[in-house]
């Protein structure tokens, strides 16, 4: 499956959707993503966006859900 968005949720209840052209290392955001779906452990993955100065965070302490979008 070729995967372009990813839809996640947050604890809190806010969404966000991530597309593939808005950060640099979308590759491991899906590896993180199936890694967390599984309840494989995984560490803090800081995502670079592709506007200068633009980053975020996934923890595990802070995702619901996490999946990709059709």
């Amino acid at each position: 499956m070729k995967i372009s968005e990813i839809k996640i949720v947050f604890i809190n209840g806010n969404e966000k959707i991530i597309d593939k052209n808005s950060i640099k290392n979308f590759y491991s955001l899906i590896n993180w993503m199936n890694s967390f779906n599984n309840n494989d452990s995984v560490a803090t993955l800081t995502l670079s966006g592709r506007d200068l100065g633009s980053t975020f965070s996934v923890s595990k302490y802070t995702i619901k859900s996490i999946e990709p979008l059709k």
